[in-house]
């Protein structure tokens, strides 16, 4: 079970049926993807069942119950998508439950890696990289995601290590978001010890690292260069740094959205299927399938920051984690179509619901 729980994990943490989908035939691609739905039912079968997460069976019910009502495209198509979603948070949940930290640690590195290696051997005229994640905004998610988790590994050197790669390789996505998300954590760290003010001096270094790596591949990117002007103390163009800014493209979907709040304009409507997205999950969810799943999904985030705030001195990493994934829902509309996303928001849930177990133990113990 060991061996098949890493396969699984391997396959959807690091995004490999995209990748091949993307770098050879469709039709290999969509063998592994199907092969990893088998995989997860083959292993919720043989594993022992334990109780459900209930949050995402019943965000996504209402989901695509309400988002069906509008939807006029082929039915196929919507219920096999429906099926695939609900087979990864039934049986998904039960093997990120026997993920442990070092687990996820790990194979988020090796995904983190890989925008490294595509950077060096693999450069783009474009400048941004994803690597495995193919898109440099959700490789940036990865990369905060997995930062954000190294503050709750006990051992240091690792630790360490982390934060200088992920930090690096979230820089290589040149992903705005990620930058503002790691400032933000970098503060919040200094709640779990001063000296942990030491990690934005790390950053000095990790961002001569990219000069270094510009020296050696060259990054043709225009934030880089803006970059780069900051530090030599040239002109900075603002256009550059505030180019495909979210808040516009948010605004072009206001009117669709306020034109049917209650049920949605149906499944695929904002999610980029058959248009330019939205880039926004909880628009999303709100412009394809209304009030109710929109208002279950921002009551899912409240209890995770609640709990993730409860817990922080004992697992600060789980709401640093999930402040991380908040935010780059607030950029990204791939929550129910990218199941890395899903594995990450369920690893976050599970984690929350041991600590809370375990502060019900120690309550008990102590008035036993």
């Amino acid at each position: 079970m060991k061996i098949l729980k890493f396969i699984i994990a391997t396959l959807v943490l690091l995004n490999l049926p995209s990748i091949l989908l993307v770098n050879t035939t469709p039709v290999i691609g969509s063998l592994l993807s199907y092969a990893t739905i088998v995989f997860l039912a083959v292993y919720y079968i043989l594993e022992k069942k334990t109780e459900p997460n209930g949050w995402m069976i019943v965000l996504a019910l209402f989901y695509f119950v309400i988002s069906s009502f509008q939807y006029y495209g082929t039915d196929s198509v919507f219920i096999l998508n429906c099926i695939k979603y609900f087979i990864v948070i039934i049986c998904g949940f039960e093997l990120i439950k026997n993920m442990s930290k070092l687990d996820m640690f790990f194979v988020l590195l090796i995904g983190g890696l890989s925008i490294g290696i595509e950077a060096m051997f693999f450069p783009s005229k474009f400048g941004r990289y994803g690597g495995f994640y193919i898109n440099p905004n959700t490789a940036g998610f990865i990369c905060i995601y997995a930062f954000a988790l190294t503050y709750g590994l006990n051992n240091q050197i690792l630790k360490l290590i982390g934060q200088f790669v992920f930090t690096l390789m979230g820089l290589l996505t040149f992903s705005r978001t990620f930058i503002v998300i790691w400032i933000l954590l970098n503060l919040i760290s200094l709640r779990i010890s001063i000296k942990n003010i030491r990690m934005l001096g790390l950053g000095f270094l990790i961002v001569s690292t990219l000069f270094l790596i510009d020296e050696i591949v060259g990054l043709s990117n225009p934030r880089f260069q803006q970059l780069k002007n900051i530090v030599t103390n040239e002109k900075v163009s603002t256009e550059v740094i505030s180019e495909d800014s979210r808040t516009e493209t948010w605004a072009l979907f206001y009117d669709q959205i306020l034109d049917s709040p209650i049920i949605g304009n149906g499944w695929g409507s904002l999610s980029g299927i058959s248009s330019m997205g939205v880039h926004n999950s909880f628009l999303m969810v709100l412009g394809e399938s209304g009030l109710l799943p929109f208002f279950i999904m921002l009551a899912m985030f409240f209890v995770m920051f609640r709990r993730g705030y409860i817990y922080f001195k004992f697992a600060p990493h789980l709401i640093m984690q999930t402040i991380a994934l908040f935010m780059f829902l607030l950029a990204n509309h791939n929550f129910f179509n990218f199941y890395y996303i899903t594995f990450c928001t369920m690893w976050i849930q599970y984690q929350l619901l041991v600590e809370k177990n375990n502060k019900l133990y120690n309550l008990q113990e102590i008035t036993s």
